[in-house]
């Protein structure tokens, strides 16, 4: 079969290697397409350190089961599924409290063990979700949407609360339209100067769109006192973004950080001690949550795919997703 091997900082190459075969209890899928995410690029271009040699990237993935392992029910076959990119050992203490994400055995699907830039990949079957109702697009954003969603548990935001998402990529698209159902007071999307994706944060709910300079007039005028948002998502892709974010949160205010960016961050610790921000992290979140949303279509992603390429042209496909128009870029096999 044809895939995508990444071997190292921009050196990805299209290959021919062995297609896998389900081991009991797996799940043998036709990938129909996947997303180039925020990680991936992070690790074509070098500050995300690639932990495995040579790595099939790719985890936002949709696909078709066309075989099964010992175990699994043949009556999978031919239903569209996603898979979760966690693959947990259920045992350890992480598993049985109920942090698959954080299992210290686990493996990373398109991480530490091959993912969908291919075009068949294994999974487990009890990491899979039968989504026939979907669109192959639809289904590819189930993996960061349900990041997002993650965003949200880990903490929560008050309904009227004056909310900033700095980065109008992917998860800030996404976010704008999750945080958009808690009814917010102001919800101010914050884009780089210029920015041919604006358009898209307006279109998917934000009130305000503006560029870094013009947000310190938003904080001025449309805040308490002029202190600051009750809550700003940091979806920059950037090291810079945490800066912006800690100045822009009011005192007591909560940062969401969603950035993967591999970068190391250096940041002005005093001054979040002195507002008592909270910093909130969070990374893979619950599909079935994400699912519902699209189901329900209060989220929608169709305009958030801006180009597509054939697994073919995989290489094209990675440089492209640098340019500052593209919000997702689909792989289609």
């Amino acid at each position: 079969m044809k895939a995508l091997l990444l071997l190292g900082a921009r050196d990805l190459r299209l290959e021919e290697v062995e297609e896998p075969r389900p081991a009991p209890e797996w799940v043998l899928i036709k990938v129909e397409r996947v997303g180039i995410c925020g990680t991936d690029k992070a690790m074509y271009s070098g500050t995300y350190k690639l932990l495995k040699k040579p790595l099939i990237p790719g985890h936002e993935v949709s696909g078709i089961v066309v075989d099964v392992g010992e175990g699994v029910p043949r009556d999978l076959v031919g239903h569209r599924v996603t898979t979760e990119i966690n693959v947990y050992c259920g045992r350890c203490w992480y598993c049985r409290n109920g942090m698959h994400t954080h299992c210290p055995y686990r493996e990373t699907i398109g991480i530490t063990r091959d993912g969908g830039m291919a075009e068949y990949m294994v999974t487990r079957r009890d990491l899979i979700h039968v989504v026939d109702d979907l669109t192959p697009l639809q289904v590819a954003f189930i993996e960061p949407l349900a990041a997002v969603v993650e965003m949200i548990e880990m903490e929560p935001v008050k309904p009227l609360s004056r909310v900033a998402v700095i980065g109008v990529g992917a998860i800030g698209l996404l976010a704008i339209q999750v945080l958009k159902l808690f009814e917010p007071e102001l919800l101010v999307a914050v884009s780089r100067p210029g920015s041919p994706k604006a358009h898209l944060a307006r279109e998917l709910g934000a009130d305000l769109v503006v560029d870094y300079q013009g947000l310190s007039e938003v904080v001025k005028k449309d805040t308490p006192e002029g202190q600051g948002f009750d809550y700003v998502v940091e979806a920059t892709g950037s090291s810079s973004g945490l800066e912006v974010a800690l100045d822009v949160a009011r005192p007591r205010g909560v940062v969401a950080l969603k950035s993967t960016h591999g970068s190391l961050v250096s940041f002005d610790q005093t001054k979040a001690v002195v507002k008592e921000l909270k910093l909130s992290t969070s990374r893979c979140g619950p599909f079935d949550k994400a699912i519902s949303l699209l189901r329900r279509r209060k989220v929608v992603v169709d305009k958030l795919v801006t180009s597509e390429y054939p697994l073919t042209r995989g290489v094209e496909a990675f440089e492209k997703s640098f340019e500052r128009d593209q919000v997702k870029i689909h792989l289609v096999t």
